[in-house]
């Protein structure tokens, strides 16, 4: 109420200032165009200033009521399209999900040229016409994308190894999935098509190479990553060839690079020791320098009768001092059947029938085994003992 008073007052003594000034002087004010000339005095023209732009402000606002209702139905037109174009997006959409690939095609390809949602609809066109097998027409709609959006670029490789994909194409699904991981190595979604289609298309050293990465980026658990990557080692060295000259050495360089890249769930692992030992051997042929140290050296650290049944069977150069290492090694195992299997083996090829008939009989008393019983039979066949050569011929074939 004070503040209100308080502006009705400066009013009335402004009011009064101004009339005051008017009485005191009013001014003199001459307008002359030509042969015309109008007198008046500064407040009537200061009057008349203020009235015409009263009058001009009220005459734009009139305006512009009367361009509102064009303005309303542009403006509804505009929104009952983008409604019209969504509602045919969810159609094309939904009817792609259903399996009806013909209708999400005609569907998503008129909305195509003119959608506000090209990232919605052109993939969803992509992948319709992938699904019939139009697949260069496909193509055309996803570089369509990545032309007028660079930023698609994944997706469209994604899309486009996902239309291969499900035509059974691998061969076609391979370049666009590494074009993706090169672009984005981390692409969980990609790599994992990936890992699949090599290990499918028996690609071993690349899906060891991918292996890492997505192991590095924790994308499979520790589980599911050890046991991917010994499938893929695993085959790896059982791809492993032998060959003549040079290029066996070639091929053990190789087999051994690839050893020591492995990780603690490859050089830890028994089976993978295992099929790595199997391959060298089989590449050195002859000369076993190589598989024999390796052997002697694992068995140092872990103890793995399979590779101690391996080493019997290894071309070694110097059987004497072998069976002295063999035998060193009932240190770190006595009660193992299959080193007593092994110590018969070595004492066999030696023709030490004695020592051999005693490491072959404690370890058919440690454990019965095809293996040990079928050495016993040679052995005693060796000997002259027929007889019990045919008995332990016979416990052979009973396992």
């Amino acid at each position: 109420m004070r503040f209100l008073l308080l502006v009705i007052l400066l009013v009335l003594l402004g009011g009064a200032g101004l009339g005051t000034l008017i009485n005191v002087d009013p001014g003199y004010v001459l307008l002359a165009w030509g042969d015309t000339s109008i007198e008046m005095s500064l407040w009537v023209l200061l009057f008349a200033v203020v009235l015409l732009f009263v009058t001009l402000s009220l005459s734009l606002r009139f305006i512009i009521a009367l361009n509102l209702p064009f303005r309303v139905l542009g403006s509804w037109q505009q929104t009952s399209r983008i409604k019209r174009m969504q509602l045919q997006t969810r159609q094309g959409l939904l009817a792609l999900a259903d399996g009806q690939n013909v209708r999400a095609e005609k569907k998503l390809a008129e909305l195509a040229p003119t959608t506000s949602q090209p990232v919605v609809v052109l993939p969803g066109l992509a992948r319709a016409l992938g699904r019939q097998g139009k697949i260069p027409e496909a193509k055309t709609v996803l570089d369509k994308l990545v032309v007028d959006f660079p930023g698609a670029q994944q997706l469209a490789y994604l899309e486009l190894a996902e239309i291969c994909l499900y035509q059974g194409d691998d061969e076609g699904a391979l370049d666009p999935l590494q074009s993706l991981h090169k672009l984005n190595p981390q692409h969980a979604e990609a790599n994992q098509l990936l890992l699949d289609l090599l290990q499918r298309r028996q690609m071993w050293s690349q899906l060891i190479s991918l292996l890492q990465v997505v192991g590095n980026y924790s994308q499979l658990s520790e589980e599911q990553l050890a046991q991917q990557q010994q499938l893929a080692y695993g085959r790896a060295f059982s791809d492993s060839h032998r060959q003549a000259g040079s290029a066996a050495q070639s091929s053990l360089d190789e087999l051994q690079a690839l050893w020591k890249k492995a990780p603690q769930s490859i050089t830890n692992h028994g089976p993978s020791i295992i099929n790595y030992v199997k391959a060298m051997a089989r590449i050195e042929g002859d000369s076993a320098i190589h598989t024999q140290k390796f052997i002697e050296q694992i068995l140092k650290r872990l103890w793995l009768e399979e590779l101690v049944l391996e080493y019997a069977h290894l071309p070694l150069a110097d059987l004497q001092q072998s069976l002295a290492k063999a035998e060193a090694w009932q240190d770190i195992s006595k009660d193992s059947a299959a080193l007593q299997l092994t110590l018969g083996r070595l004492c066999r090829r030696l023709e030490l029938w004695g020592k051999a008939q005693d490491y072959l009989q404690a370890s058919i008393t440690l454990q019965e085994s095809k293996e040990a019983h079928a050495e016993m039979a040679r052995l005693q066949h060796k000997m002259g003992h027929i007889d019990v050569a045919i008995e332990h011929y016979r416990l052979a074939s009973v396992f």
